[in-house]
C-alpha cells in the first residue's frame, strides 16, 4: 500500500472529522442546526507600495553582419541577494543561485536544474515558431559587451550574436534585489522575427524529491491568480491575454516575467526528463513569455516571502506579487496567523516554534468562551443519556426504514426541548478549530519563513516531520487524555467507542505532517486539557451546589 502524503493525510484527518459530526447529529432534524462559529478576523490590509523604476530601454543599434564568439565564457552578476552564472553559448542561464537560502543538503540554493538544462535547455533561451532557428540561436556563441568575469550591480550585461543573416541580440539591466530588466531582439535577413523568452529546464529546489510535482504555471488574469500543474499540462499550450505577469512557481520559489503593459503572451509546454536511477521520467513545466510589441520585460526571481514580494507591482498595473503566496481556502484567517507569527517573531523571541506556541494558546483563550457554552450543552445531553438510549432500545427491534422509526425521532425531539438541549452543540469546539487547523497548516506549508525554521533539540524544521516520531506520539497521548476528560454528548456505545479510537486514528495520520503542525495540535491539546480541567471543577461545584440545595428544601 503505498504511503499517504501529508496533503492526503489531511485531508482524511477532515473526513474523519466530519463522520464524527454526522454520526453525532444522525437523530437530529434540521430545526436544530449547529451554531456557526465565530467569524474570523478580516485580513490586514497595507499601504500600497509605489511600482520599482524602470529604466528606459536604449534604441537598438543596427547588428553588424558578423558577431560570433571564439569560445564559450561564463560571466557571473553578483546582486545583494542573488549569483547568476550567464553563458555566452546560447546567452542563457547556467545558474541562479539565492544567497539567503539552502538546499537539502545545506548548500546554497539555485533554481535552475542543471542535470535537467543539458537535456531541456536553460533559462532565458530564446523561443521562436522556426525550430531550427531556435536552435541555431540557442546552441550560438554570443559575444558579451564586458571582458570583465565578475559583475556587482547596478550593472548591464548585453549578448550579442550575427552570422549575417540570422541575428539576436540580449539587453540585461542588474539592480539589488529580485528584478532584473530584460530587452530581446532577434532578426532574420534584417527583419524583426517575432519570439518569446523561455525559462527551460525546470525550476525551484531540485534537492527536494517532491519539486516536480509541486511546480506549476501560474499568471495574474484582470480577476485573480491563474494556476495549472506540470502535470496538467498537455502538449503545447498558448495564453494570451491581459495579464499582469505569467511564469513558474514552486512551493517557495517563483519566477515571473512582467510586461510594461497588460498584453502578456505566454507558451506552456511540459517536457519530461529521467534523472539518472530513477524509473519513471519527472514532468517538467516550460514557458515562454513574449510580448507585441518588444518592450522590455522585467522579471522577478526569487523566494514567496510576503516581504519582498509586497515591495514589488507589476509595470502593467495590479496588486503587488505578495498575493503569489496562496493561503488557500481559508487565507482570511490563514494570513493573519502568520502575521501574527511573524509580529511575534519579530518582536517578541526570534523563533517560530515559541511563535507557535504563543499563537496557539492565544487562539485558544479566544476561543475558550463559544467552548464554554458548547460544553453546557454537553453536559445537559450526558445528564439526559439514560433516557436517550432507553428511547432508542424502545425503537431498536425496527429497521431504519421503517415508519415507526419516525416515532422515535419526534419522542427525541420532545425529549431534547423539554430539557433545552441542542445535541450538536457539543460538536462547536471541533468545527472551530477545522479552519483554524487547516489555516495553520497551509501557512506551515507556503510561507517560506518556515522553511527550514528550527523549534529547538531534535525539531530544525517546522516545516518537515519530526524525524524521532516525539510530537505525534505526545500529541496522540494527550488528545486521548482531553477526549476522557470531555463529557460525552452521545448515548450510543459504538459512537463512544469511536470518539475514544479518534485520537489514535489521528496519531497515525499525523507521522508525516509538518512538524509544526503537529506542534500546534499538541499545544492546543494541552491547553484544552487545562480549560477542560477547569471546566469539571465548575460543574462538579455546580453540582455539588445543586444537591446541596435539593437538601435544604426536603421537609
Amino acid at each position: 500500500m503505498a504511503e499517504l502524503g501529508p496533503e492526503k493525510r489531511i485531508l482524511l484527518a477532515f473526513a474523519l472529522s466530519l463522520l464524527v459530526l454526522v454520526v453525532w447529529s444522525r437523530y437530529m432534524q434540521k430545526k436544530y442546526p449547529p451554531r456557526p462559529p465565530a467569524a474570523p478576523p478580516p485580513a490586514t490590509t497595507e499601504a500600497p507600495v509605489p511600482p520599482l523604476p524602470r529604466a528606459e530601454a536604449p534604441p537598438a543599434p543596427p547588428m553588424p553582419g558578423q558577431k560570433v564568439g571564439q569560445q564559450e565564457r561564463e560571466i557571473v552578476v553578483e546582486t545583494d541577494v542573488a549569483r547568476i552564472v550567464f553563458s555566452t553559448r546560447g546567452a542563457v542561464v547556467r545558474s541562479w543561485t539565492l544567497k539567503d537560502y539552502r538546499d537539502t543538503t545545506g548548500e546554497p540554493l539555485d533554481l535552475v536544474h542543471p542535470l535537467a538544462g543539458t537535456h531541456l535547455g536553460y533559462p532565458l533561451s530564446l523561443s521562436l515558431a522556426d525550430s531550427e532557428r531556435e536552435q541555431a540561436l540557442n546552441r550560438a556563441l554570443f559575444v558579451a559587451s564586458s571582458d570583465q568575469e565578475e559583475l556587482r550591480a547596478p550593472a548591464e550585461l548585453t549578448l550579442e550574436y550575427s552570422d549575417g543573416k540570422l541575428a539576436a541580440r540580449k539587453h540585461l539591466r542588474f539592480r539589488d534585489g529580485n528584478v532584473i530588466e530584460l530587452d530581446t531582439q532577434v532578426l532574420a535577413e534584417g527583419r524583426p522575427l517575432e519570439h518569446g523568452v523561455a525559462w527551460r529546464g525546470g525550476f525551484g529546489d531540485a534537492s527536494l524529491e517532491t519539486n516536480w510535482a509541486d511546480l506549476q504555471v501560474v499568471w495574474r488574469d484582470p480577476q485573480k491568480i491563474q494556476r495549472k500543474a506540470a502535470q496538467k499540462i498537455e502538449g503545447k499550450e498558448s495564453l494570451s491575454g491581459p495579464f499582469a505577469y505569467g511564469g513558474l512557481e514552486d512551493r517557495y520559489f517563483v519566477a515571473v516575467f512582467l510586461p510594461a503593459t497588460p498584453g502578456l503572451r505566454l507558451s506552456v509546454q511540459r517536457a519530461e526528463w529521467k534523472p539518472e536511477g530513477e524509473e519513471k521520467p519527472r514532468p517538467v513545466a516550460q514557458l515562454a513569455a513574449s510580448v507585441s510589441d518588444g518592450t522590455p520585460l522585467q522579471l522577478f526571481v526569487g523566494p514567496k516571502s510576503i516581504e519582498a514580494l509586497e515591495q514589488v507591482r507589476p509595470p502593467a498595473g495590479g496588486p503587488s506579487l505578495d498575493e503569489l503566496v496562496d493561503f488557500g481556502f481559508f487565507g482570511v484567517i490563514a494570513r493573519p496567523i502568520f502575521l501574527g507569527m511573524r509580529w511575534i517573531h519579530q518582536h517578541w523571541i526570534p523563533n517560530y516554534g515559541w511563535a507557535i506556541v504563543l499563537l496557539t494558546v492565544a487562539i485558544n483563550m479566544a476561543l475558550f468562551p463559544l467552548k464554554w457554552k458548547s460544553l453546557q450543552s454537553s453536559y445537559k445531553m450526558q445528564k439526559i443519556a439514560p433516557q436517550v438510549r432507553a428511547i432508542q432500545e424502545k425503537y431498536k427491534k425496527y429497521r431504519f426504514n421503517d415508519p415507526r422509526k419516525q416515532q422515535m425521532q419526534q419522542e427525541l425531539m420532545a425529549l431534547y426541548r423539554e430539557h433545552g438541549v441542542n445535541p450538536i452543540g457539543g460538536c462547536l469546539p471541533l468545527l472551530l478549530q477545522i479552519p483554524f487547523f487547516y489555516a495553520f497548516y497551509k501557512v506551515l506549508v507556503v510561507a517560506i519563513e518556515l522553511r527550514h525554521a528550527p523549534w529547538f533539540g531534535w525539531i530544525q524544521d517546522l516545516s518537515a516531520r519530526d524525524p524521532y516520531y516525539i510530537l505525534p506520539v505526545v500529541m496522540t497521548l494527550t488528545m486521548y487524555v482531553s477526549t476522557k476528560m470531555t463529557p460525552m454528548t452521545t448515548a450510543d456505545p459504538a459512537q463512544q467507542k469511536m470518539m475514544t479510537l479518534m485520537p489514535f486514528l489521528f496519531g497515525f495520520l499525523f507521522l508525516t505532517v509538518s512538524s509544526g503542525l503537529v506542534l500546534y495540535w499538541l499545544m492546543s491539546n494541552l491547553v484544552g486539557i487545562g480549560q477542560q480541567y477547569w471546566i469539571n471543577r465548575q460543574q462538579r461545584a455546580r453540582a455539588e451546589a445543586e444537591k446541596l440545595s435539593k437538601r435544604k428544601k426536603k421537609p
